[in-house]
C-alpha cells in the first residue's frame, strides 16, 4: 500500500533534497520531515504546508499525484504507536558522541542498541574477525580524496564552487536512511549512530543536532558517520557489531583513525575541484578589489570567502586548504610575489609526499605504504 510517507520520500529524493535542505525550504524542522517519513507521525494536513511540499517538489496541483498526496495526507494509515522490539538481524554498528563526552561502557552501548531497537554480535562472531582490526591502512590524503570522489559519482557536482547537500549524497548515492530521532543527546550524549539491517544502513541522528545546530555542523557529522563504510568497507563488520568499533577506540592508533575520519569528512565538504576552482575565482577577485595585499591578509580573505561559498566554518577550511591537492596558501604567496592575477598550477608546489602518494594505487592490498 502507498503512503504519504512513502510518495514524501521517494519524491524529496527524486527532487535531490536532503531532509534538513528540504525542511527549510518548506519551512519545517528536519525533524518534523523525518517523523513524517519514517510514519512515527500523521503527515500533513493544512493545504498551505502541502502546496509549500508541492511547490518544492516540482508536482503540478492539477496531477493526479497531487490529488493522490492530498487524499493520504487526510487518510493515513493508522500506526499503533507501540515500539517494535529488537530486531536481531539490526546491528549497532558504531557512534559519534558529543566532544566532552566519556567513550560509552558496556551499560551504555547496550541502552544505545535497545533505544534504536537493534543487536548487539556475540563475543564468538567478534573472536573470529578481530583480524579487521589488524587491516585498517594508513590512507594517504590521495586516497581518501579517490573515496569521496567515487561517492559524489563525478557529477558535475564535483565542479560547481557550491555547497554540497550530504544527506542528499548519501540517501543517493549510497542508499543510506536517515532518521532523527530524540533522545539520543540527553540519554547518552551520542549525536549519531549507524545501525545494520540486510542492505539497509540507517544513520539516527539527534534531534538537537538536526534541528538546532548550524547547517555546516550538521552535515560534518554525517559525513563522519559515513567515513568508516568508504574508508574500510567497515559495514562487512556487521557480524561483529558494536564490539568492533568498540574496540577500536581502544586502541592505540584511534587518534590516527580518527584523523582519517575527519579528513574523509572534510573531502566530502569541501571536494578538491570546487575548492580549487573557488579558489581561484575568488584570490582573482580579490587581486582585482584590493590589488597586490600581503600573503598573511589575502590567505585569511580567501578563506572566510570560500567558507561563505561552501557554508562551512572558516576552520574547517583552513584544515582543508593546508592539504593536499589545494595547497592553497603557498600558491596565495607565489602569485602575489610574482604579482599575478591568477594562482598558479598545483604541481608549482612541491610535495614531500607526491610519491608515496602517487605509488598508492600499485601497491597490493595489505602492504604497507
Amino acid at each position: 500500500m502507498t503512503t504519504f510517507a512513502a510518495l514524501l520520500r521517494s519524491y524529496r529524493l527524486r527532487a535531490g533534497l536532503g531532509l534538513r535542505t528540504f525542511a527549510g525550504l518548506i519551512d519545517e524542522r528536519a525533524s518534523t520531515v523525518s517523523a513524517i517519513e519514517s510514519q512515527r507521525r500523521s503527515p500533513w494536513r493544512h493545504p498551505e504546508i502541502l502546496h509549500r511540499v508541492a511547490e518544492v517538489l516540482g508536482i503540478a496541483e492539477s496531477s493526479e499525484l497531487w490529488g493522490k498526496i492530498c487524499h493520504l495526507a487526510q487518510h493515513p494509515v493508522e500506526q499503533n504507536g507501540k515500539p517494535s522490539p529488537a530486531d536481531p538481524e539490526r546491528t549497532l554498528l558504531w557512534w559519534w558522541t558529543t566532544e566532552s563526552a566519556e567513550p560509552l561502557d558496556q551499560d551504555e552501548i547496550t541502552e544505545l542498541a535497545n533505544f534504536t531497537n537493534s543487536s548487539l554480535a556475540s563475543s564468538p562472531t567478534v573472536e573470529a574477525n578481530s583480524h579487521i582490526h589488524q587491516e585498517l591502512p594508513a590512507l594517504t590524503e590521495l586516497a581518501i580524496e579517490w573515496r569521496v570522489r567515487r561517492l559524489l559519482g563525478r557529477r558535475n557536482l564535483q565542479v560547481a564552487p557550491g555547497p554540497i547537500d550530504v544527506e542528499a549524497v548519501l540517501e543517493n548515492e549510497a542508499g543510506i536512511r536517515l532518521e532523527i530521532v530524540p533522545g539520543l543527546i540527553p540519554r547518552l550524549s551520542v549525536k549519531a549512530c549507524v545501525v545494520k539491517s540486510g542492505d539497509q544502513v540507517t544513520f539516527y541522528i539527534d534531534r538537537i543536532i538536526a534541528d538546532s545546530r548550524p547547517l555546516a555542523s550538521y552535515r560534518h557529522l554525517l559525513a563522519k558517520c559515513y567515513a568508516p563504510a568508504s574508508l574500510w568497507d567497515a559495514t562487512d563488520a556487521a557480524h561483529a557489531g558494536a564490539t568492533w568499533f568498540q574496540e577500536l577506540r581502544a586502541r592505540e592508533d584511534w587518534p590516527l583513525t580518527l584523523r582519517d575520519c575527519e579528513r574523509f569528512a572534510l573531502a566530502l565538504l569541501l571536494p578538491a575541484n570546487p575548492v580549487l576552482a573557488g579558489s581561484e575565482s575568488v584570490y582573482s577577485e580579490m587581486v582585482e578589489q584590493q590589488g597586490w595585499v600581503d600573503a598573511e591578509v589575502a590567505a585569511p580573505w580567501v578563506r572566510n570567502q570560500l567558507a561563505e561559498r561552501f557554508a562551512v566554518p572558516p576552520t574547517l577550511v583552513h584544515c582543508r586548504l593546508v592539504g593536499w591537492p589545494c595547497h592553497l596558501y603557498g600558491r596565495i604567496a607565489q602569485a602575489l610575489a610574482a604579482q599575478e592575477p591568477t594562482l598558479p598550477p598545483t604541481d608549482w608546489i612541491v610535495d614531500d609526499e607526491e610519491l608515496k602518494q602517487r605509488t598508492l594505487f600499485e601497491l597490493k592490498a595489505g602492504q604497507p605504504v
